[in-house]
């Protein structure tokens, strides 16, 4: 009895240590994960100034990455000489990315958010020197950086005014 019970502790230990050492194990991805934020981190979490990144798309040529929609890419125009993969579909176009992971990749979105998923998705998935721009296209066109392909804004319409002279009658 002693034996068996001997046994029994034994073995509920075993199972016990070896469901510790599962949870505490690293899964897939964790370890990745975890340099990532650590670089980041030493790295002004992965962000370029607005003006800073236009001086590195005249002097390095990086790719430049434009994660917004369609709809803001027509509308508001776009860094110049930037190629549009909204973030929702990047992981379905990695074959539109330079396939050198060493290739400088400067990416945007509308604010800043988006181009932080993506840049992290980025660097999760190989690519070694990818930066967000910070404030996004707002923070670019707001520092009045070069703008391509923005559509014309039509004049705003102005309410008529009544004279003062017959009423109902508009000037």
């Amino acid at each position: 009895m002693k034996r068996t019970y001997v046994s029994l502790v034994g073995l509920l230990a075993l199972v016990a240590l070896s469901a510790f050492a599962a949870a505490s194990a690293p899964r897939p991805g964790e370890a990745a994960f975890a340099r990532v934020m650590a670089a980041a981190s030493r790295q002004d979490w992965l962000e370029i100034s607005p003006q800073d990144a236009s001086q590195e798309i005249a002097a390095v040529r990086p790719f430049v990455l434009d994660v917004r929609s369609r709809a803001e890419w027509d509308r508001s125009g776009h860094v110049p000489g930037a190629t549009l993969i909204p973030v929702t579909d990047l992981p379905d176009d990695l074959a539109a990315l330079p396939p050198d992971l060493g290739t400088p990749i400067l990416v945007y979105c509308g604010v800043g958010t988006r181009g932080l998923y993506a840049t992290l998705f980025l660097t999760l998935a190989g690519y070694r020197d990818v930066r967000n721009i910070a404030g996004g296209f707002r923070a670019w066109s707001t520092a009045d950086l070069p703008v391509v392909g923005a559509q014309a804004q039509p004049p705003p319409i102005e309410a008529p005014t009544i004279s003062r002279g017959v009423p109902g009658q508009c000037e």
